[in-house]
């Protein structure tokens, strides 16, 4: 069977994880490691000053099950010690859309399933649109995840089937908040930038000032995976490509700093 490692940034009581991790391991050989709480928007940080601990580690469900309190990416580098062989990488599903690179190189979903490229490890990285209530939810207990887990095991059979995409790295597939009888998947490029953050000044009770991001939407481009799940209520399945610099960029910055 096929060996999958299943991970996410939302921590170990996500019901989209459990879900995925459901169906999975009816058809792959399944290993589940995440961090023990949520880990949203740490990227592709890994843990490099202090220990790692491992805080649950038992079989549930014919499956391997590790929490540690580590981050997202560190994931990847804990299951390659723990286990040999893996085929394929899933992070997610995640709640909150990672759509565009301006997300994705934020995101400890995507992070993981960056991680899991960059060690030679075909990865896939899965998320849903939120409402704001839903925000940084770890649980992701107002989404009812069974359609997406089912159409996210079919490209996960896929890529284990047919093995990646020629030249590409990792998959980055998101959902939009609720599927429509007309949600089809659409192959989209990532938008460059799917929001600008304004930063909103305010007081606490004792008078000094603390700042928070305000993250606002922008309207994306037709054609962008953004476009596809926020306008088009679509799924957009998008490719990522780790080594994206041609022999003419060298050529180009040689010229650039010849005279």
């Amino acid at each position: 069977m096929p060996r999958v490692c299943l991970t996410n940034d939302d921590g170990p009581r996500s019901e989209g994880l459990l879900k995925l991790a459901e169906v999975l391991s009816k058809e792959v050989e399944l290993f589940v490691i995440v961090p023990d709480s949520q880990r949203s928007a740490s990227g592709k940080a890994l843990t490099l000053t202090r220990p790692i601990r491992i805080t649950e580690q038992h079989e549930i469900n014919g499956y391997s099950f590790v929490s540690h309190d580590g981050a997202p990416a560190d994931s990847v580098i804990l299951a390659e010690s723990f286990y040999e062989d893996i085929d394929l990488f899933v992070s997610g599903p995640n709640t909150g859309a990672n759509l565009g690179y301006q997300s994705m190189l934020t995101s400890g979903t995507v992070g993981a399933a960056f991680e899991a490229a960059i060690q030679g490890i075909p990865a896939i990285a899965v998320s849903r649109q939120a409402t704001p209530e839903e925000w940084f939810d770890s649980t992701g207990t107002k989404q009812d995840c069974t359609e997406i887990c089912g159409i996210t095991r079919d490209i996960i059979m896929r890529v284990l089937e047919k093995g990646m995409p020629k030249g590409i790295d990792l998959l980055n597939l998101n959902f939009p908040s609720e599927l429509s009888s007309s949600s089809r998947i659409v192959i989209a490029k990532p938008t460059k930038i799917r929001m600008h953050n304004e930063v909103e000044r305010r007081l606490d009770p004792n008078g000094r000032p603390y700042y928070w991001y305000l993250g606002i939407e922008r309207t994306p481009a037709e054609g962008t995976d953004a476009y596809e799940v926020f306008v088009n209520n679509n799924i957009a399945l998008s490719p990522v490509k780790i080594e994206f610099i041609h022999d003419e960029d060298i050529e180009h910055l040689r010229k650039f700093m010849a005279d």
